[in-house]
């Protein structure tokens, strides 16, 4: 229970999810997870308006060490002097998929094609991203087949005040042999808002809403005549409300705190005549703090940490018998290290791995420790 509390726990401050501090990669992440907190180029996923400010760019996500499976790479191309072209290919996406026939498919990568068009002081942006995979196998006369498929159209508003975002998705999985079927699908929503308060000196005060919305079900039909289709019914629910502060020392010093006041992340399953069970986190609450300064003007330091409350419990509800509650909390704690270099039009970020700043390098202590975990490299054009 414990390795699975923080395995969760990181997903909440490195990766691609639907919680409030989703959008970060190798700067954001290794700022502690400030990702909707402040203004960076990883956010025009939840915000596609805001792709027109990250203009003329070539950005790469090495998330782990000689593993192309989990790189990303994307471009923003100008289309004139105030809209943007941005595609990005092998992206990850973060969906919650029940155990179903298809096992040799996946929905775990898409493409993205976006337009952001500027109008005066404001941006309008779309995101369609598109995941295809299919698998058939001939058994004798019959044939497995499989197939694995998600769309999702977003649009969004931004400007220097505020980003807004709505995204419509479409998840579906399918497996047919001899007259068997196991079909899963279904409709997610989601809304993502900011907005940039400023007040005095240097201080921007950031609120911050995110809530999405995925109901899906499942059914298998086992070919029988005579016998019903499995039904199950899944839903999920993510909603978080939380305050951010954007303090600018100077102009190359940057400090970020972040408060999830509410966070809530809810999945139920609902077996048609049988079971029905929740799985409820509950964040109360969160703080992410995030330090970027430029020390010198080829390097960049960054310095993060968060710490996480929650609470966790589960509902389990017999067709007979009576229901069962349980329910736990815990704490969990993270710091992160980061450099930024700049070398002529390039920029690489580094998450910095702290046992190396322990041990030192192979060199001096025979640690086989690695200085980075996880790069980005930008290009501007």
């Amino acid at each position: 229970m414990k390795k699975l509390r923080l395995f969760i726990f990181v997903l909440l401050i490195i990766s691609v999810s639907n919680s409030i501090s989703l959008a970060t990669e190798t700067r954001l992440g290794s700022m502690g997870g400030v990702g909707f907190y402040t203004k960076d180029n990883s956010n025009i996923f939840k915000f596609p308006g805001s792709i027109t400010f990250y203009g003329n760019q070539v950005i790469s996500e090495l998330r782990a060490k000689k593993n192309d499976n989990l790189y990303t790479i994307g471009v923003h191309f100008p289309l004139g002097s105030d809209n943007v072209f941005g595609l990005y290919l092998n992206r990850p996406i973060n969906l919650t998929i029940p155990s179903v026939g298809a096992n040799n498919v996946q929905l775990d990568r898409a493409m993205d094609l976006l337009l952001g068009f500027k109008f005066s002081s404001i941006s309008l942006g779309f995101k369609l991203t598109t995941a295809l995979d299919s698998y058939e196998r001939e058994i004798g006369s019959d044939k497995v087949n499989e197939s694995a498929r998600y769309f999702a159209l977003s649009a969004g508003l931004s400007s220097e005040a505020m980003d807004i975002g709505l995204t419509f998705d479409l998840p579906s999985i399918k497996w047919e042999f001899e007259r068997r079927k196991d079909d899963w699908g279904g409709v997610g929503l989601q809304f993502n808002g900011r907005f940039f308060v400023p007040s005095k000196g240097d201080v921007q005060f950031v609120p911050i809403g995110v809530l999405y919305l995925l109901s899906t079900s499942r059914e298998y039909d086992p070919g029988v005549s005579g016998v019903e289709k499995d039904q199950t019914d899944y839903g999920q629910i993510n909603a978080a409300l939380g305050f951010g502060i954007n303090y600018r020392l100077t102009g190359n010093n940057l400090v970020v705190l972040g408060i999830e006041g509410i966070g809530i992340s809810r999945f139920s399953m609902d077996v048609k005549d049988g079971i029905e069970s929740t799985e409820t986190t509950r964040t109360l609450p969160g703080f992410y703090l995030g330090v970027e300064s430029n020390i010198t003007s080829w390097l960049i330091g960054r310095l993060g940490a968060a710490q996480v409350f929650q609470n966790y419990s589960t509902t389990t509800k017999p067709q007979t018998g009576e229901t069962i509650t349980s329910s736990s909390y815990a704490s969990q704690f993270r710091m992160t290290f980061g450099l930024g270099v700049v070398m002529g039009s390039f920029l690489l970020d580094a998450s910095v791995n702290e046992g190396i700043l322990f041990d030192g390098p192979n060199i001096i202590s025979g640690s086989n420790e690695v200085l980075s975990n996880k790069l980005s490299i930008t290009y501007t054009f």
